[in-house]
């Protein structure tokens, strides 16, 4: 008796400290999705202290993003290719689509001046800091919960635009990585995407 309430109570905790939904990624935007998406939690015991995913909107997300919202629109082929430069030209600087949940709603504020978080991306130059950070509430439309099935009732969206990097004078340098931090006094969130290794898995 006591090792099934153990377990019912250990069950319980794991679902209360995962509040985002697991959804089924299916077809190119599915797959492209689960491609370029990151996440990560922090804990402090059995309690959830913070959970994110993160979406590098890539110019191969990008790509495919433009071709699902076209096809959603039924958008005839000068609009398809309108929609497909507008979203490259509002993300032609590394842009990321982050889903937050933290149970303190205080530490949900990435778009603050005086965040408690600090953002950061590095692709091999040093670390730099957003140039923009836009919220979006809760509730989130239907077409935005099509392209980011994990949105849900409980977290809040981001779409950070950082500032693009060039190599330093006289360094010859590719970068092989991308990878965002998101640190403060709650912890420190880490997201890696190994570039050399994405873009070989077409």
């Amino acid at each position: 008796m006591k090792r099934a309430l153990a377990i019912a109570v250990f069950f319980c905790v794991g679902c209360a400290t995962l509040p985002f939904p697991e959804p089924d990624l299916e077809g190119p935007y599915g797959r492209a999705l689960l491609k370029w998406t990151r996440k990560t939690s922090l804990y402090s015991g059995l309690e959830t202290r913070a959970f994110c995913r993160v979406v590098y909107l890539s110019y191969e997300m990008i790509e495919t993003q433009a071709q699902q919202i076209s096809a959603m629109r039924a958008e005839l082929p000068d609009e398809a290719a309108r929609t497909r430069e507008r979203l490259h030209r509002e993300t032609a600087t590394p842009t990321v689509f982050a889903i937050l949940y933290t149970p303190d709603k205080g530490a949900n504020d990435w778009e603050a001046k005086d965040s408690v978080w600090r953002l950061a991306v590095n692709h091999g130059y040093g670390q730099i800091e957003p140039t923009r950070i836009e919220r979006i509430e809760r509730p989130f439309n239907a077409e935005l919960r099509a392209l980011y099935p994990y949105l849900d009732d409980y977290s809040v969206a981001y779409v950070v635009h950082f500032p693009g990097q060039e190599a330093p004078p006289g360094m010859h340098f590719t970068p092989t990585d991308m990878t965002m931090i998101a640190a403060g006094a709650l912890g420190k969130m880490e997201f890696t995407w190994d570039l050399q290794a994405l873009a070989a898995a077409k």
